[in-house]
């Protein structure tokens, strides 16, 4: 790693892994800067997950991930692996071994994790495009907090060789960007071949604006207004019981920790050389290892009835309009641990039913907080979505020449 880059930006660019390193020179991605959160495998390098007994526990990947290497022969240059929270089991952007990534477009505030330092990268013009991973909210709660442009495809469409996992069943591969437009040109490096629908029907679902602070409400109805334009069609999501959104939470906590506990375990709970966590996150992997099977019972019965309910509201030309997160970027040293249930809620909508969601960083905040809104398309929509992201972000521009 560049040590001069790595000095000036604590928290963002990992000392171990390549830098400057290209291995094409031509491509529809020619010469964009690649940030790449370190759970990805490079071969003949090791990963930290953001944690330093994983490092030292980790032997040379003998592969480089697929997805790094489709980026590469895009024509990427590789600047080199980001910080993450431990194991990606965080959305703070705080990590106790590496530190915490300040965020470039609003100072003395976080970046949001887990994808911290490739979101910062991006943000502070040290990458064009920052590769990351979504489980919980890990690359959307970071486009939010940052201003940036942000993708969690649907489940399982890109092959996730060479990651390191959270939580398989919603682990997905996401990538951040400053445009709308660059995000799209990703998606055609990583995405699989799919059908390009237009997509001409907005759904919203007004219990979501209730999740998120009171002071952000009204702009986030100024924004709805806004976009509404763009769609021919409108539609109120069918919501037959409003305490399935009480249920979001906790059920993604459950199949998320037991998931987490299937994969972990016996690195969890070595004898000899136990791995040693922030305070917050050493308990969420406590919590996972404590979970019964009936509970994971239960969450699967509220899982279902949402991926029921996103097939019934949504289809290849409708996408739902929601909060990516229910307040602005917090600050450094701020306890946020109230606010990560609050967070979930509306992430795991996605999670749960497996399906793509886009952040588009189209709020413009008297108080220069970056802000925006989410797009949520059902699975196996992710071109139709980035599409639409692309031509949405346009008509914003010109909306406001006019």
């Amino acid at each position: 790693m560049n040590t001069q880059l790595k000095t000036k930006n604590t928290g963002i660019f990992c000392d171990h892994g390549p830098s400057n390193w290209q291995s094409s020179q031509t491509g529809t991605l020619s010469n964009k800067r690649l940030a790449v959160k370190d759970v990805f495998a490079v071969k003949g390098e090791r990963n930290s997950a953001g944690n330093p007994s994983w490092f030292k526990a980790a032997k040379p990947a003998q592969q480089t991930a697929s997805s790094v290497n489709n980026l590469m022969d895009a024509g990427c240059i590789f600047k080199g692996f980001t910080h993450t929270d431990e194991l990606a089991y965080s959305l703070e952007g705080n990590n106790i071994h590496y530190g915490a990534a300040q965020n470039p477009k609003l100072k003395g505030h976080v970046c949001g994790g887990s994808s911290m330092g490739s979101a910062a990268a991006v943000a502070g013009n040290l990458a064009d495009i920052g590769l990351g991973t979504d489980t919980g909210g890990s690359i959307r709660i970071p486009a939010s907090y940052c201003g940036l442009f942000g993708i969690r495809p649907s489940h399982n469409v890109i092959e996730k060789d060479g990651l390191i996992p959270l939580a398989p069943p919603f682990d997905t591969i996401g990538w951040l960007t400053q445009s709308a437009e660059l995000l799209e040109k990703v998606g055609d490096a990583l995405l699989p071949s799919q059908a390009i629908n237009s997509v001409n029907t907005l759904v919203i679902c007004e219990p979501l604006f209730e999740l998120v602070s009171p002071a952000l409400q009204a702009p986030l109805k100024q924004l709805l207004k806004k976009t509404k334009p763009y769609f021919k069609h409108h539609k109120n999501f069918e919501l037959p019981n409003i305490s399935l959104l009480s249920e979001l939470a906790d059920s993604f906590r459950i199949l998320q920790g037991r998931a987490i506990a299937k994969v972990h375990k016996d690195w969890l709970q070595l004898p000899e050389h136990p791995p040693q966590f922030a305070p917050a996150i050493a308990a969420r992997f406590k919590m996972a290892l404590a979970l019964t099977a009936q509970e994971e019972k239960e969450a699967l019965n509220v899982q279902t009835q949402w991926q029921t309910l996103i097939a019934k509201n949504l289809n290849s030309t409708s996408c739902l309009f929601l909060p990516t997160t229910p307040t602005t970027a917090p600050k450094l040293g701020a306890d946020t641990s109230a606010l990560r249930m609050q967070i979930i809620t509306l992430s795991a909508i996605a999670g749960l039913s497996r399906s793509a969601q886009v952040h588009l960083p189209l709020a413009n905040l008297e108080n220069g907080h970056p802000y925006g809104f989410s797009l949520m398309m059902s699975h196996n929509n992710d071109k139709s979505l980035l599409a639409c992201a692309t031509q949405l972000a346009a008509y914003f521009k010109q909306e406001a020449l006019t």
